[in-house]
């Protein structure tokens, strides 16, 4: 991440912030984002299911560290908009409360995404059942088998 922190810390100069990038193994780091003691760091994440509550639930109020929350971040109408979201079953009333907590998200900055991962997938024609998963997924091997003629077939 050298590059990554460097790149932070000029941008951050650039504009009149003097930023000290401080290295740490990542238990140390997690311990610290759990009791609140990080001012700014990097994370990456990955949604674990097709669905915002997912990802929204880790900027609710009363989710923050030492749980889930680990921006610390607290705003009164996000957590009305989560309480009254989750609940909902899935519908276009629950996705226009998501679009608005996301607005909120953007606007007041609990975190920064700046880095955003492209996929791409290849595969064989004798490689049967394969379907690009709705989230980030290694599990998905479990349900491709081979067509053993086409494989033959091709030489392999």
């Amino acid at each position: 991440d050298q590059q990554f922190d460097e790149l932070w810390a000029r941008s951050m100069n650039d504009i009149g912030i003097k930023m000290v990038v401080r290295k740490a193994k990542w238990p140390d780091l997690l311990k610290e984002a759990y009791q609140g003691k990080l001012m700014m760091w990097q994370l990456g994440s990955a949604a674990a299911k097709p669905d915002a509550e997912d990802t929204l639930t880790n900027l609710y109020g009363p989710y923050a560290a030492p749980k889930v929350n680990l921006a610390n971040f607290a705003l009164p109408e996000f957590d009305r908009l989560f309480e009254k979201a989750r609940v909902m079953p899935d519908s276009p009333e629950r996705t226009r409360l998501y679009q608005d907590m996301t607005r909120l998200v953007v606007a007041y900055a609990p975190w920064k995404f700046h880095v955003h991962r492209i996929r791409t997938d290849l595969w064989y024609p004798w490689l049967i059942g394969y379907r690009r998963p709705l989230v980030l997924s290694n599990n998905v091997w479990k349900y491709l088998d081979i067509d053993l003629t086409a494989l033959q077939i091709a030489g392999k």
